[in-house]
């Protein structure tokens, strides 16, 4: 009996007489079980925190969503009123004109119809397609499907007419660019207003706008739109009257073609080698006008660009819309 108590104690004890190995060990499960106890206890707290903001954003998103569509006062095919594609004159040059960001062809009433009344313009202002429709339509918008439109309208304007050119605001300059690139055939020259070459980084604190558009889409994955810091209506700086109504809430989608669209413009300056008029603001807090400038500079073809030292981003609604109408259609007739 004595040796076998003996070799009991050797076979439980250290060598240098301290705790037990087998307390030892258990000891290190306890501690290891605790630490990963406590590191999925706060990946658990992450996740509910990020589920749980999703669905409030998701949730606060939807019910303000539903409540502007109250008040909506959409057509018979679902549009925001005005918001239909147009055409008007009847003359030997074309001009496709083409919206921006949340905006509607009616931004360019008062321009296409200046230039229509001067008899030497065809203008066409084109909708990008989801622009102005419900968002369960909207959401089917991508570069992809704004290419085909364009395309499909530029190819239906050089049918008819020997000169064509295209018009945009901000995304739709970027939009402009893009077909003179993609389509030189088709396109004879390009006119821009606060043309968009890269996202102005005035409302985008410490990161740049791609990278915040980035994160809030993984953020805020289970929410299908974002709601536009925009105006829901545009209106004329010199005309109170003239007022139409704008997308207020955007599908993600919308963003993602968008930075797409701006990534593929970006290092294909130089390409361009048709005639530019542009004109940029200095007072642009939605586009970077310096990045609109460089970029413009590095163009091979004929290029006038013009800046406005007190006007905002909202070009064609600005109080000297005329003169800058009559400076494009000048710009055009002796290039075109």
């Amino acid at each position: 009996m004595e040796v076998e108590r003996k070799h009991t104690e050797s076979v439980d004890c250290s060598p240098s007489g301290g705790k037990p190995l087998l307390c030892c060990a258990e000891a290190g499960c306890e501690d290891k079980l605790a630490t990963m106890g406590s590191l999925l206890f706060t990946l658990l707290v992450i996740v509910a925190a990020w589920l749980g903001t999703n669905l409030l954003h998701r949730l606060w998103v939807g019910l303000r969503h539903r409540a502007w569509e109250k008040h909506a006062n959409r057509d018979p095919d679902g549009l925001l009123p005005g918001a239909a594609a147009y055409q008007v004159g009847d003359g030997s040059v074309a001009l496709l004109f083409i919206h921006g960001f949340a905006d509607t062809p009616y931004i360019w009433r008062r321009i296409t119809h200046r230039l229509a009344e001067g008899g030497g313009f065809t203008c066409r202002a084109m909708r990008l397609p989801g622009s102005a429709e419900p968002v369960a339509r909207a959401r089917r918008q991508s570069l992809e499907v704004w290419r085909a439109q364009v395309t499909d309208d530029l190819v239906q304007l050089r049918e008819t007419h020997e000169t064509v050119w295209v018009v945009g605001h901000s995304l739709g300059g970027a939009l402009a660019l893009d077909a003179a690139l993609r389509l030189p055939d088709l396109v004879n020259g390009v006119a821009l207003f606060a043309p968009l070459i890269e996202v102005s980084r005035k409302r985008c604190p410490l990161l740049p706008p791609h990278v915040w558009f980035a994160i809030a889409r993984v953020a805020l994955c289970l929410s299908p739109m974002f709601e536009s810091p925009f105006s829901v209506r545009g209106v004329a700086e010199d005309d109170p009257a003239f007022t139409y109504a704008r997308d207020r809430f955007i599908p993600f989608c919308v963003y993602r073609a968008l930075f797409k669209l701006v990534s593929e413009n970006r290092p294909r300056a130089a390409q361009l080698t048709c005639p530019v008029f542009a004109v940029t603001a200095a007072r642009d807090s939605v586009v970077d006008t310096a990045a609109a400038q460089h970029w413009l500079t590095a163009c091979k073809g004929p290029t006038s660009v013009r800046d406005l030292p007190e006007t905002g981003h909202v070009i064609p609604l600005c109080a000297d819309w005329k003169n800058l109408t009559d400076d494009m259609a000048a710009f055009i007739d002796t290039r075109g």
